[in-house]
């Protein structure tokens, strides 16, 4: 075993030696290193920031490198890279992306993350070397998300909401806040699926919770910062096996109604006395019909449970409450000047409105190959054969066959509909119909609502500065840039006239398909 052990040694010697007189003649470059460095003295840059969720964050420091102060950034771009990305602390739970912010030096940019502390960091790059520096912030974000005008848009297949916070929307508002992606930056991702429909839910006021619904999920989401607290699975006691969701709405008899793969289900929170999402969608209701028009009415006879048109046979039908099942309405009145079970028409666009006291009427824009109508009915009326009421020829009205959406007056005898990029104002009592408002050219109108609001905690209460239906909300959808916009404008609550000088732009959206307004109370 010596003898094995001394041999090892003079081995290990030997090597040492032949490697003690190898010289290295290789011929090599090397490169000096920049000083860079990212100073904040003396600038007012804390380590930590405290502010609410989409306020703009600005951060301005110097930039040292090899101990002289760039002035000039633009005589280093082709050297230099920037970025700022933000990223989570925690972790567990919601996994959120890591996001850019800017490329650019100094950072001002609103910050989107949810409520709590982040990772705020600053690189620069050398694009020669590929070395970078590292300048580190926190940022505390706590949750600013208001009452205001909510917007549900499409982005690349999928659906998110908007809000838009100012004076005319929010009591005591002294700035304008236009918020974007509240799903997405609250959640990790945006709802998959083309938009259906956004709304409060039928819960009462301690719960709150906005629903949105696109064709593929449905989700409930928290009031104040938009974290999901329902998924699709979550809101059905039985949840269907497939996704196909084309209508929801919230009805004044506590009702929530989805229409899912061609059937309506109904959550009805009248039972228990639900004061939270204790209750949800039932088993689909029974009947025989053919493929649903995306619509509910907002106002039903405290009796029933639904009302739904079959597009294929062109007729409105109504479900009984707990009779879990739709039937034709009953022959009307003979002051109806249309049958509901027989209406002939394709469905365009609805809304609820004139004489709201308390209940509103349904005002419906319909239509067949040749003609174009407004239909009104009261399907809160308490009696079924008195729902159908008037029927007005739209047909001579300019660009009648091109409407696409509609809102009604809750306080005049009058509607606006949308065609191409026009609003015109028709008073149907007496037939008089003229252009209000023309989108920028490459635009088309999407969306029209009224500043109105309805919940069967709290009713029309005045909840705006300037109450119901003195603005109007016009979205826009440029399908060249893909971006959309709102519009808002006063509007002459007894006839329609729209104050020009009054308009509010707000941008940063994709194609909009809903609005309506968002509660905290």
């Amino acid at each position: 075993m010596k003898k094995y052990i001394t041999l090892l040694l003079h081995l290990i010697i030997a090597v040492s030696a032949l490697n003690s007189c190898y010289k290295d003649k290789g011929n090599y470059d090397y490169i000096a290193l920049d000083k860079v460095v990212v100073d904040t003295s003396n600038r007012g840059i804390k380590e930590i920031y405290s502010i609410e969720r989409y306020d703009t964050l600005q951060i301005q420091p110097k930039l040292i490198i090899n101990d002289q102060e760039i002035i000039n950034l633009e005589s280093i771009k082709d050297k230099y890279a920037f970025s700022w990305s933000i990223f989570q602390i925690t972790t567990g739970g919601t996994i959120y992306s890591r996001d850019t912010l800017s490329n650019e030096f100094t950072l001002d940019k609103p910050i989107t993350k949810g409520s709590g502390t982040w990772n705020l960091v600053l690189t620069v790059k050398n694009l020669n070397t590929q070395v970078e520096a590292y300048q580190k912030f926190q940022v505390e974000v706590s949750e600013a998300i208001s009452d205001g005008w909510i917007v549900l848009y499409e982005k690349d297949g999928y659906s998110d909401v908007g809000l838009i916070v100012d004076e005319r929307i929010k009591l005591g508002a002294t700035r304008t806040r236009v918020l974007t992606d509240l799903i997405k930056n609250s959640n990790g991702k945006s709802l998959e699926g083309k938009p259906v429909a956004v709304l409060h839910s039928a819960t009462a006021l301690n719960s709150r919770e906005v629903l949105v619904a696109s064709e593929k999920n449905i989700q409930a989401y928290n009031h104040t910062d938009f974290t999901v607290l329902f998924d699709y699975t979550k809101l059905f006691y039985n949840a269907p096996i497939n996704r196909s969701i084309s209508g929801l709405t919230t009805n004044n008899s506590r009702r929530e109604v989805i229409i899912n793969n061609n059937k309506i289900h109904v959550a009805n929170f009248v039972l228990g006395n639900a004061l939270d999402r204790s209750v949800y969608f039932g088993p689909s209701l029974s009947g025989d019909y053919g493929n649903l028009a995306p619509w509910n009415p907002k106002f039903v006879a405290q009796g029933y449970d639904a009302v739904a048109y079959d597009a294929t046979n062109k007729k409105f039908l109504y479900s009984v409450s707990g009779s879990m099942m739709v039937n034709n309405l009953p022959n009307q009145s003979l002051a109806a000047e249309w049958n509901p079970s027989d209406v002939g028409l394709d469905f365009v666009a609805s809304d609820y409105g004139f004489p709201n006291t308390p209940l509103a009427n349904e005002y419906m824009i319909m239509r067949n190959s040749s003609n174009t109508y407004l239909l009104t009915a009261n399907f809160a009326s308490p009696v079924a054969s008195a729902i159908a009421q008037k029927k007005y020829d739209m047909t001579s009205l300019p660009e009648s066959n091109h409407i696409n959406t509609m809102a009604a007056s809750s306080t005049g005898a009058y509607i606006v509909y949308g065609a191409s990029n026009n609003l015109y104002a028709y008073r149907y009592q007496i037939n008089n119909v003229g252009k209000v408002w023309s989108a920028p050219n490459g635009e088309e109108i999407t969306s029209v609502k009224f500043l109105k609001f309805y919940h069967t905690a709290v009713n029309m209460v005045k909840l705006t500065p300037l109450g119901v239906n003195q603005y109007i909300y016009i979205s826009t959808y440029n399908q060249t840039t893909k971006e959309g916009k709102v519009y808002n404008l006063k509007i002459d609550i007894t006839n329609g006239t729209i104050t020009s000088n009054t308009q509010k732009e707000y941008s940063g959206f994709g194609k909009i398909v809903d609005m309506g307004y968002k509660w905290n109370l």
